[in-house]
């Protein structure tokens, strides 16, 4: 009875939107309420990343076999472990088709992995049952980390890699990089040992930093591998332009070899010790300076304010006819409670007619090079169709909104009401 509670207990909470479920859990593991309007730590802004920094190149970063080619292209072949196959079930798996030793790992997850040392010996049963319960979950649902939810899940098998020296334990480095540069480093060891897991962070100068996360730091620190400054190279080159993201690279007989990304470690959920710490690495995470977010059904978008967008976001709606732009639907004042719409010519002229509703009094003037820039986006995206508003906001660039072939479903009508047998005629139907 208890666990059919618990179970109905978890269902209802992953029904919660992310950002009621990320400050319920927060508050839960963390004991602090998470401020999403102005995050100052490091676990704060985790949180605010997952919900506003929705790039969609995360997803195939995230997943652990289509990011073998992105990266690849970025830094080089001679950087990624060989794969050695791809199956959609453990079942799938040909087995006669791999080498002695190998490892099994899951795209989707974070966990899924399965090391083979001795296929004589292998427990196949045993990785059936850890991988095949793996394919079952979505990583989303615990952490609402978004890059997880359509990663489809598979099963890779990759090239078992080992030091010289017979350690069972192959040490990863972790690069902590903020917006494209290398802050500092972790290390696990000890996976396999009595007392558990130790994770030591480093700074760059390879010095063990006064501070814990989650679980402790080893007593024995390791030593600097010879190629780190590679690493932090190759770091930075694959977290360009991210706000922050953790890259992994292992260090195999002096080699080095990528081994994943990694948006929010530990979910955003693991606590430093001293707490100071917190607010010491969320300093070096930089925000987006503000901006808009647009949510609906089933896309929640951010989107920055720029210096030469200015501090609005405003839409530019053109109505073509026939692939032609004629007219601009420009809308402002919505986010901000004070909606008002104007028409402007393709040379930004206003126009002397509105819909009913919206006055015609003090127009702004529209920012003619940023009309510029969208005018060939449009007109390649209306072509051929008799009529269609094509939409766009613009922050540092052009960005697209939607296609609107019926504005108002055919029902608003205009002030002066002759103006709608004007733009009416613009409209050439395929008959007489």
């Amino acid at each position: 009875m208890k666990k059919t509670l618990r179970k109905f207990k978890h269902a209802i909470l992953y029904c919660f939107p992310d950002t009621l479920y990320l400050r319920w859990i927060y508050w839960r593991i963390i004991g602090k309420r998470l401020n999403l309007k102005h995050p100052q730590t490091f676990n704060e802004k985790l949180q605010w990343l997952k919900l506003y920094d929705r790039n969609p190149l995360y997803t195939t970063l995230v997943d652990k076999y289509a990011v073998k080619k992105w990266v690849a292209d970025k830094i080089g072949e001679q950087y990624i472990i060989p794969t050695l196959g791809v199956w959609n079930s453990f079942d799938a798996i040909d087995f006669d088709t791999l080498p002695h030793q190998f490892v099994l790992k899951c795209t989707h997850d974070s966990g899924g992995i399965v090391i083979c040392r001795d296929k004589a010996t292998f427990d196949k049963q045993s990785a059936r049952k850890k991988l095949t319960k793996s394919l079952k979950t979505n990583f989303y649902d615990s952490g609402r980390e978004w890059p997880y939810k359509n990663v489809p899940p598979r099963i890779i098998a990759e090239k078992y890699m080992s030091e010289d020296d017979g350690s069972q334990e192959l040490k990863d480095f972790k690069l902590m990089c903020f917006n494209g540069k290398v802050k500092c480093s972790f290390v696990c060891t000890e996976r396999f040992t009595k007392d558990g897991l130790k994770v030591t962070f480093y700074d760059t100068n390879w010095n063990v930093m006064p501070f814990e996360r989650h679980y402790p730091r080893s007593k024995t620190p390791i030593a600097k591998p010879l190629n780190y400054d590679e690493m932090v190279e190759l770091a930075e080159k694959l977290s360009r332009d991210i706000p922050f993201v953790r890259v992994d690279f292992y260090s195999v007989k002096g080699k080095t070899y990528f081994g994943e990304m990694t948006f929010y470690p530990g979910s955003g959920f693991e606590e430093f010790t001293p707490s100071e710490w917190d607010k010491t690495l969320g300093d070096w995470v930089k925000l987006a300076g503000g901006g808009y977010l647009l949510v609906s059904s089933n896309i929640m978008l951010y989107i920055p304010i720029s210096e030469k967008a200015g501090k609005e976001l405003v839409d530019y709606k053109f109505l073509c006819f026939n692939g032609v732009p004629q007219f601009i639907e420009f809308h402002c004042g919505r986010f901000i409670g004070k909606h008002q719409q104007f028409y402007y010519d393709i040379a930004c002229r206003p126009q002397p007619f509105n819909n009913i509703g919206y006055s015609r009094k003090n127009p702004p003037s529209l920012n003619k090079e940023i009309v510029e820039e969208i005018l060939p986006l449009v007109k390649k995206l209306a072509e051929g169709i008799p009529h269609v508003r094509v939409d766009f906001y613009y922050t540092d660039r052009p960005l697209f909104g939607e296609m609107t072939f019926f504005d108002g479903s055919g029902f608003v009508p205009f002030n002066p009401p002759e103006w709608d047998k004007k733009i009416g005629d613009l409209i050439q139907l395929p008959f007489k």
